[in-house]
C-alpha cells in the first residue's frame, strides 16, 4: 500500500460549458476563471480539488478528478 497521496484537480467540460461564473465566485484560491466569456478554466497549478466549484456549477461540467504526477 502507498503511503503517497492522490493529487486532486477540477477539470472543466469546455464544450459544455456555459461560462456563467458561478465557480469563480466560490473558488477560495482563485483557481478558476472563465476565459474570453466563452468557458471556465482551472489552474492546475492553484487548485486543491476542494470541490465547490463541481458542487456549485448548475450545468454540473465540472469533475474533481485524480491529477497526473
Amino acid at each position: 500500500m502507498s503511503s503517497e497521496r492522490k493529487r486532486r484537480k477540477a477539470v472543466v467540460d469546455q464544450f459544455l460549458c456555459v461560462a456563467c461564473g458561478y465557480c469563480v465566485k466560490v473558488c477560495p484560491l482563485q483557481a478558476i476563471a472563465v476565459i474570453g466569456g466563452v468557458t471556465a478554466r482551472a489552474d492546475v497549478q492553484k487548485c486543491v480539488g476542494c470541490g465547490r466549484c463541481a458542487a456549485e456549477c448548475p450545468a454540473s461540467v465540472i469533475e474533481i478528478q485524480e491529477a497526473n504526477s
